[in-house]
């Protein structure tokens, strides 16, 4: 009579599904990292100054969907010529440039261009509805 011998099965772990489970998480985080596309750039983002009262005041300059230029300054509205910016900048220390979303960047742009000519550092851009 011979003897049987027992296998003994030796228990080991299927490593397959934890290599998946692994390979998804990695997936998962790198397409829900955020990654900082203006890390290289070196920006100074604007902060709010409480103005004292014997500060000048600023001046706001519109531009509406057809392109017509409007003055907002000491409370009144008034329409301009956008090329004639001396007198209406003499004593203003600051431009705030506010524009309709549907209007072309360039004319922004050289309204920009135009204040900077008359010597206003300190400007601001705003679009509207």
């Amino acid at each position: 009579m011979g003897k049987y011998r027992k296998n003994k099965n030796i228990l080991a772990v299927d490593l397959t599904p934890l290599i998946d489970v692994v390979f998804l998480l990695l997936i998962f985080f790198m397409v829900t990292t955020t990654f900082d596309k203006y890390g290289q750039i070196d920006i100074d983002v604007p902060t709010a100054n409480i103005e004292s009262p014997d500060k000048k005041l600023p001046l706001e300059i519109v531009i509406d969907k057809n392109g017509s230029y409007f003055a907002i300054k000491n409370g009144k509205t008034l329409p301009i010529d956008i090329d004639n910016l001396g007198d209406l900048l003499n004593g203003v220390d600051s431009v705030s440039v506010t524009a309709d979303k549907e209007l072309k960047y360039q004319v922004v742009m050289d309204t920009i261009t135009k204040i900077k000519k008359q010597g206003i550092e300190n400007l601001g851009i705003n679009f509207y509805e």
